[in-house]
């Protein structure tokens, strides 16, 4: 098929709600967008009565604005888009997923957001002991130790060890290591949202 038979799917015929990842550069040309039906998806603002085809396709998912002339433009700014799960169970919590802004979308729902998590490992993290034992510390007399010429101040230390206490069954906090975030490979894009036909 040569380039001039690649079908082109004209504007008008990508529905109103339709999200896309557009590569052009920060800051968006917010009046070209809007020239060819398109916006940037910034959670902004928007007036009901001067955007009534988006506002019927999505109406207040993304955030109900003051509840009675606006509503919310998703806001996906830093977020990687995750399907609904629509009951399938691939998204244990999808029931607990969060509004995107005051009175958007919750649960299994198109709109309805998720904070950062960490997965439980497919295998379990062990420590090499978890219970009870001590530490020998080495150079401490477990007798006395002897001065040898008399007067002086210093003294020799015999060179047994000796144990600390025991520590008796307890675990050790895996505290430091890991990064900000669980997240797969990415690359930025800016999403855009068809607004009018």
């Amino acid at each position: 098929m040569s380039q001039e038979d690649v079908p082109v799917v004209p504007l008008g015929h990508l529905v109103v709600g339709t999200v896309l990842p557009y590569s052009a550069g920060n800051p968006i040309d917010e009046y070209g967008l809007q020239e060819q039906g398109w916006m940037y998806c910034d959670g902004r603002l928007l007036g009901r009565a001067d955007h009534p085809e988006l506002f019927t396709v999505i109406g207040t998912l993304h955030g109900s604005g003051d509840g009675t002339t606006t509503f919310n433009l998703p806001d996906y700014r830093g977020y990687l888009l995750r399907g609904v799960d629509d009951g399938t169970g691939r998204d244990p919590d999808a029931g607990s997923r969060s509004e995107p802004a005051p009175g958007g979308a919750v649960g299994d729902r198109c709109g309805s957001q998720q904070p950062h998590a960490t997965g439980r490992p497919r295998q379990a993290l062990t420590l090499d002991t978890d219970g009870g034992h001590s530490h020998q510390v080495y150079g401490v007399p477990e007798d006395n130790s002897s001065t040898p010429v008399a007067g002086s101040t210093r003294s020799i230390w015999n060179e047994d060890g000796g144990n600390t206490d025991p520590g008796g069954s307890h675990q050790h906090l895996i505290s430091d290591g890991g990064d900000m975030e669980t997240r797969p490979t990415n690359a930025y894009v800016n999403h855009i949202i068809r607004y009018r036909t």
